[in-house]
């Protein structure tokens, strides 16, 4: 038998104690010395710049961090709060804001590293500003124009002046800001309702891309369009919620210690080392946090790490590892709404789903049913080629390159037809041989898969197995028991079904590539049950109807079913969810009038003990 080593090309490391995951948390700095609300923020976490802002009254208080306390120098030339800021701790740019006697201001300023300067004054005067960029390159996006009248400007600043930018898609206030002027990120904010959009900058205009997890205002930032850390705010109520941002998703991290809205951050610190102050949890605060990480010498837990644990404990860190812990958050809307669409981009990540055909109970026949295909990126969907015949309830696996979606329900014939697609358009291939709907597949290739269980018309509810092998279909052992509207995970050779009708069955069985075995129960049974995962071991199961829709989501570890957080949005029949126990989108279902838009499953690696042979 082959070791580790001959496998792997390294042995199994041994460590007196488990390695800590490199996950980032919150500690306390130095207080401010001024505690203040809507203030501004510039610099790093070890060079930090704090104006503005409202204390007992409307502050132009400047202070000065070293990474351990702060201290006062030169201030505002006109004292201000919601005002934005860009740069460093010795060059930065304050603009826009709320003062005394007015509503709104222009006025931009400009420091050195011990005064402020008056520059020249934002083309729009706004308050509850965000700003992103330098104090030679800045960027002013959003705000308040009036009361009553949320904005969508840009504006560019240049050194000395400001010109005219790319609107934002949607007019808003009180978000945060950061990046450069050529590529910025604003998060979340007002418009006037409370939302988690984030739109990215790339110079000349602003693009949507995916929503924070939990919408708020009046929160801060830093980082870059790769890279950036958003914390705080009001939800409402106010929150210490935290959240890491990869340059595709956010991803909800460890709290501040204390749920503060209308604070600042150092917005050019990277999000790794990142630092928060000031705010109100309650009353003005002079609280200072600092964002940062294991220490460098500290061993780490990588994906795929394999070790032993006090010589002892065989462990290993890995995506699937575990019981992943996360929450839904909202995704982009398709271009068409359905139900009973079939999953064929799925068991890989969010990044590559594909969806097709699909049902519209609303739309007068022949357009009930689609042909239709979408492809999501992790941010939006893309229609490609359509399916050569229009049809819902089909079983699908595979990926966006290469795919099979087969069966059909009642009333649409052929029902055993099966199309295969390679990437860029669908081809009619060989048919099952027991022609179904509302079964279920798994596999993560298109050349090699299983569909099982079905009905046909009418309430005929279907065992019958059958695995592809990219050219044909092999009928082969039976499930235990005839069911319809499934969900399931998994390989050809390694698979999970779960749920079903007739009645609510919370059913589970495995497969091994040979039979199917009946396992431990659902905790909710449910039919029209979405599903993914990559083997027997390892599967999601969300929504589903069990006499009214439901939201839960329950995590499948090869053993037993674990609950999770609920989707959003109770909802059912999808068919299959793209994706595996860690990263999943769901889209589509009933009720029609709810399909939109998507909701994504984004869950961290865990630690776990793992058996060998």
């Amino acid at each position: 038998m082959a070791t580790y080593k001959e496998i792997k090309g390294v042995t199994v490391q041994t460590l007196d104690s488990d390695p800590v995951e490199n996950v980032g948390s919150w500690s306390s700095g130095g207080a401010l010395g001024t505690a203040r609300r809507g203030l501004a923020g510039a610099g790093i976490q070890t060079a930090a710049l704090a104006f503005g802002g409202y204390g007992p009254d409307f502050e132009a208080k400047t202070e000065e961090y070293n990474g351990t306390s702060w201290s006062e120098d030169g201030d505002l030339n006109t004292a201000r709060m919601t005002l934005a800021s860009a740069g460093l701790y010795t060059a930065a740019i304050g603009f826009g804001g709320y003062g005394p006697g007015t509503t709104k201001q222009a006025i931009t300023e400009s420091y050195n590293g011990s005064s402020w300067s008056e520059t020249g004054d934002l083309s729009t005067a706004r308050q509850q500003i965000a700003g992103a960029g330098t104090n030679t390159a800045g960027l002013a996006f959003g705000g308040s124009e009036a009361p009553g009248a949320v904005s969508d400007n840009t504006e560019e600043f240049g050194g000395s002046s400001w010109t005219a930018g790319g609107d934002l898609n949607t007019a808003r206030r009180y978000m945060a800001g950061f990046g450069t002027q050529t590529a910025a990120l604003g998060v979340a904010g007002a418009e006037p309702t409370i939302v988690g959009k984030t739109e990215q900058y790339n110079g000349s205009s602003w693009t949507e891309i995916n929503d924070m997890n939990t919408g708020r205002r009046e929160l801060a930032g830093s980082g870059t369009t790769t890279a950036g850390l958003a914390f705080g705010g009001n939800t409402p109520p106010r929150t210490a919620k935290t959240e890491d941002w990869n340059g595709t998703v956010w991803t909800e991290v460890n709290d501040l210690s204390t749920a503060t809205e209308r604070l600042a951050g150092a917005t050019s610190a990277p999000s790794t080392l990142s630092l928060a102050f000031g705010g109100t949890d309650g009353s003005n605060s002079s609280a200072t946090e600092e964002w940062s990480f294991p220490p460098a010498t500290a061993a780490k837990l990588k994906e795929g790490m394999v070790f032993l644990s006090g010589g002892v404990s065989l462990k290993g860190f890995g995506t699937a590892a575990g019981i992943p812990s996360t929450s839904w958050a909202a995704g982009a809307a398709q271009n068409s709404t359905r139900v009973r669409q079939a999953a064929t981009g799925g068991n890989a990540t969010i990044s590559v789903a594909q969806l097709c055909g699909g049902y519209l109970p609303s739309s007068p026949p022949p357009n009930d049913y689609f042909t239709n295909t979408e492809q999501y990126n992790g941010s939006a969907w893309t229609e490609v080629n359509d399916l050569n015949t229009a049809k819902s309830s089909m079983s699908g696996f595979g990926t966006q390159t290469s795919a099979i979606v087969a069966g059909s329900p009642g009333g649409i014939p052929p029902q055993a037809q099966t199309e295969a697609w390679d990437g860029t358009s669908w081809a009619g291939t060989a048919d099952l041989n027991n022609g179904r709907g509302e079964g279920t597949g798994a596999g993560l290739t298109g050349s090699a898969g299983i569909v099982a269980a079905g009905k046909i018309p009418t309430n005929n509810y279907q065992a019958h197995s059958e695995t592809w092998d990219g050219t044909s279909w092999t009928e082969t052992s039976n499930t235990n028991s005839s069911k319809s509207d499934l969900g399931a995970g998994g390989s050809q050779t390694s698979a999970v079904i779960f749920g079903g009708t007739p009645g609510t069955k919370n059913e589970t069985e495995t497969w091994d590539g040979t039979s199917w075995t009946e396992v431990n129960n659902l905790n909710e049974g449910r039919y029209g049950v979405q599903g993914g995962g990559i083997s027997s071991s390892s599967a999601l199961a969300a929504g589903g109807d069990d006499g009214s829709r439901v939201a839960s989501t329950e995590f499948w570890n090869g053993t037993s079913w674990t609950e999770l957080n609920d989707l959003s949005t109770a909802r059912s029949h999808t068919q299959q969810c793209p994706g595996n126990a860690v990263s999943m989108v769901f889209s589509g279902g009933y009720p029609d009038s709810s399909a939109s838009p998507a909701e994504e499953w984004e869950a961290d690696a865990a630690l776990s003990t793992v058996s060998v042979s």
